[in-house]
């Protein structure tokens, strides 16, 4: 045959197929249907089993240690916001995330107990239909701890990347349909209504799709101070509190040939020339009533600065942020919020949006009061793409020696796993740096890298090696593991829903957020986004998010326990 020598070849150096299947996982990833996509590491897994197909030996050291990044950046982004929730406000979103997982763990048992599948099978079917990825490592690790042969373990852990294939689809679009389509007609409520009402209720202004509104466009502008302005004779503190809907703030004042400071008690005279910075809008409707605008390129000249900043201050945690500021714990004077991440999603805010430690603040003004309110929230982040890799480094080493002990109990080997030790030290190293943060940070485009990179080439690996498994379990299989899934991903949404609304009496919109959250399923938090047309039910999606990819994470190795021993 032509082409016998690409099988050869990838036979000879595996680390090429699993190479090749990450690159094509990555394009049937991401082509999308609507809100669906398979996402990446999914694609790469069903690009390694078809790859496999040929008989390929993965390198076992290559792939954990793709799956050992990552792991600790997995840990490291949700660790901030992993034990804030579990001090103060995430009781009711975690509490959707354990629900999920409960549910789903007796559920994915239950099914494998009656369909008869083996602890690695029950594993996949777990992983997959609760689209967790990830769980396919913690339980492939899991199954190394089974008093089983070689052999057999190694068919039980192409059963995982297996029945992980055949459930995630119904995993994803089910999660989709659930919670975008079918809760909201369970809670009779009206998508758009109710997420006018909750931003209004935040204080956040957003336009017609969604987008937020001109808040973050900032401008500097000079004018001369007429005799006859609405602002003339007054002080810069009355001014700037005028227009109360406006944010604009008196920057600097030239009265002559000198500078005056622009303190709030100053009183702005005619013919003093001054600089107002705020928002474009607010200068466009008060500008008037300051005097005549000017160009004066000399005067407009003054450092303003985007600064990044995390929120370390344990008192500004809990209040609004109306509250911080009518409180004086905080004084954003010339200084305006462009952006509030928190747990690596961008976070709308308002008035009554709340802070949490961890979270990241962009702030832009003039430079001295940039510096001040950093002062003030947190430490300043510094503008570096460099990687510290001796927190990474460490970290992975002390999560794998954490993971080591073990002991035995009659046939079973209880061990806490190398896999979930290194998840562990991530969650500590990301909250140690909220707590320590001359240690520095991982930067976010490298946590980026080693999650998507990290898990995308463990589950190529996985698939490489069930590849010649594939076909044959596939046709034992049959619809059985397909409808076992369905009941995998909703009975666990449909609990969660229930138990959010009329015990936990949450919202409905960050309900649905949360739901998506605790499914760590982004795509289904963007289809609720979509149709509600707002990007607020994130405000519900981080806590849990953060939860549930440690819980589920982990809970592959327990599925793979509890199922071996049922049977």
């Amino acid at each position: 045959m032509p082409f016998e020598w690409i099988p050869a070849i990838l036979r000879k150096s595996p680390e090429m197929a699993m190479f090749l299947a990450i690159p094509i996982g990555y394009v049937l990833g991401n082509i999308r249907i609507g809100s669906f996509s398979l996402g990446t590491p999914t694609g790469a897994l069903i690009a390694g089993l078809v790859i496999g197909q040929v008989g390929i030996e993965a390198s076992r050291e290559l792939r954990w240690s793709l799956f050992y990044l990552f792991l600790f950046a997995n840990g490291y982004s949700a660790g901030p916001q992993f034990f804030q929730a579990l001090k103060r406000d995430g009781v009711k979103p975690m509490a959707l995330s354990l629900v999920v997982v409960v549910v789903g763990v007796g559920v994915a048992l239950g099914m494998g107990h009656v369909l008869g599948l083996d602890a690695g099978l029950t594993a996949g079917l777990f992983a997959g239909a609760l689209t967790q990825s990830s769980a396919i490592g913690t339980a492939t690790d899991a199954l190394a701890n089974l008093p089983v042969s070689s052999e057999t373990h190694r068919l039980l852990a192409s059963h995982v990347a297996v029945a992980d294939a055949l459930t995630y689809v119904f995993g994803a679009v089910g999660a989709i349909l659930f919670i975008s389509v079918i809760a909201p007609r369970i809670l009779r409520i009206d998508l758009r209504k109710e997420a006018s009402a909750l931003e209004e209720q935040y204080g956040i202004k957003t336009k017609s799709d969604g987008v937020l509104s001109g808040y973050l466009k900032f401008a500097a502008r000079a004018y001369r101070v007429l005799p006859d302005a609405g602002f003339a004779g007054r002080r810069i503190a009355d001014a700037e509190q005028a227009r109360h809907q406006y944010r604009y703030f008196v920057e600097r004042i030239r009265r002559g040939q000198a500078d005056i400071e622009a303190r709030p008690d100053a009183v702005l005279l005619p013919g003093d020339v001054i600089v107002v910075h705020g928002r474009s809008e607010a200068l466009v409707a008060v500008g008037p009533l300051f005097g005549k605008e000017l160009h004066e390129p000399e005067l407009l000249d003054f450092p303003v600065s985007i600064l990044r900043v995390i929120v370390l201050k344990r008192q500004l945690a809990g209040p609004t942020l109306q509250e911080l500021v009518d409180g004086k714990i905080l004084s954003f004077r010339s200084v305006g919020m462009r952006s509030l991440t928190r747990g690596g999603q961008d976070i709308p805010f308002g008035a009554s949006t709340t802070l949490s430690r961890g979270d990241i603040v962009t702030l832009i003004g003039p430079t001295q009061a940039v510096e001040r309110v950093a002062g003030e929230m947190g430490q300043a982040l510094p503008a570096t793409v460099s990687t510290r890799l001796s927190v990474l480094g460490f970290g992975i080493l002390i999560g794998v020696l954490a993971g080591l002990p073990y002991v035995d109990i009659g046939v079973f080997r209880l061990t806490l796993g190398t896999s979930v030790g290194v998840l562990l030290a991530g969650l500590f190293f990301g909250w140690l740096r909220t707590e320590r943060p001359a240690l520095g940070e991982i930067p976010q485009p490298a946590l980026d890298f080693m999650i998507n990179f990290g898990l995308a080439g463990f589950v190529a690996a996985a698939g490489l090696q069930a590849g010649p498994e594939f076909v044959r379990a596939v046709g034992e299989l049959g619809v059985g593991i397909i409808l076992a899934g369905v009941a995998v991903t909703w009975a666990p949404l449909l609990a969660a829903l229930l138990i959010g609304r009329y015990v936990l009496k949450m919202n409905p919109l960050l309900l649905l957020g949360g739901l998506a959250g605790a499914q760590t399923f982004t795509a289904a938090l963007a289809a609720v986004q979509e149709k509600a047309g707002s990007r607020i039910p994130v405000l519900g999606y981080t806590v849990p998010y953060a939860t549930s990819n440690i819980l589920l994470t982990t809970c592959g190795g327990l599925v793979v326990v509890l199922a071996y021993g049922w049977r």
